[in-house]
C-alpha cells in the first residue's frame, strides 16, 4: 500500500474511535423519575415524628367533675352509701383516703375504699344535713387522669374547707381522697405539679 493512502487509512481508524466513544457518552441513561420521587431528602429525613395524643376537652372534663361532685353531695345529704360507694375509687390503695375530725373534734384517717365506705356509715349515725360544696379551685393533669378540687363545705352544723383528689379510670371521674381539714393535720391531698388545666387559684398557705 502507497504511504498516501495508508495515511488516509489512519485518518479513518482515528474518526471512527473518535465518533465511537462519543457515542458511548450521548448514551448515558439519565436518572429513573421514579427513583428520583420517592428518594428521602436529607430534611424530610430529619423531621421529627408526631405520636398521635389523645386530645382533652378540658372543659368537658371540669363539668365532668363538677357533676361527680353534685352526686357526691347528694348522697351525703341523703345518708346514701350505697352512691357515695359508687363514686368513690374502688380500691384498698393508701391514696384512697378520707381525712376528718367529724368524730367529736379528733382527727381521724381511713384508708381503703372499704374503710372509706364503713366509715360513712358510721358517721351517719352521728351527723346528717344537707351537704354543699362550693367549688373554688379544679386542676386537672395533661392526659386528663388526675384532678385535684378544692371547696368549702357546708354540712349540717359543720362547714370549713376541703381537699380532694380524683382519678379518671377510663369510665369516669371517682373520688379518690377527700381532706375535710384543709391540711391542717399534714398533706393528705397533695396539689399536682404544672397542670394543664385549672379553674381559680391555689390559696396561698
Amino acid at each position: 500500500m502507497k504511504p498516501k493512502a495508508i495515511y488516509y487509512f489512519i485518518l479513518v481508524l482515528l474518526a471512527a474511535g473518535l465518533m465511537a466513544c462519543g457515542g458511548d457518552t450521548d448514551d448515558t441513561e439519565a436518572p429513573d423519575e421514579q427513583t428520583q420521587s420517592t428518594a428521602t431528602t436529607p430534611s424530610e429525613a430529619t423531621q421529627p415524628e408526631v405520636a398521635a395524643g389523645r386530645d382533652i376537652d378540658f372543659a368537658a372534663e371540669e363539668q365532668a367533675i363538677r357533676d361527680l361532685y353534685a352526686v357526691y353531695a347528694t348522697a351525703h345529704g341523703d345518708k346514701d352509701t350505697d352512691t357515695l360507694a359508687e363514686v368513690w375509687l374502688r380500691s384498698e390503695e393508701r391514696d384512697v383516703l378520707t381525712a376528718w375530725t367529724f368524730w367529736a373534734g379528733a382527727f381521724e384517717r381511713n384508708v381503703g375504699w372499704k374503710e372509706v365506705t364503713k366509715a360513712w356509715d358510721g358517721i351517719f349515725r352521728l351527723r346528717g344535713g344537707k351537704m354543699v360544696v362550693d367549688i373554688t379551685y379544679i386542676a386537672i393533669d395533661s392526659k386528663g387522669k388526675k384532678a385535684v378540687l378544692r371547696g368549702a363545705y357546708n354540712w349540717g352544723n359543720q362547714k370549713g374547707d376541703l381537699i380532694s383528689a380524683l382519678n379518671n379510670d377510663g369510665k369516669g371521674w371517682k373520688i379518690r381522697s377527700i381532706d375535710y381539714t384543709d391540711g391542717r393535720f399534714g398533706k393528705q391531698v397533695k396539689y399536682l405539679i404544672e397542670p394543664a388545666h385549672t379553674f381559680g387559684e391555689i390559696p396561698e398557705e
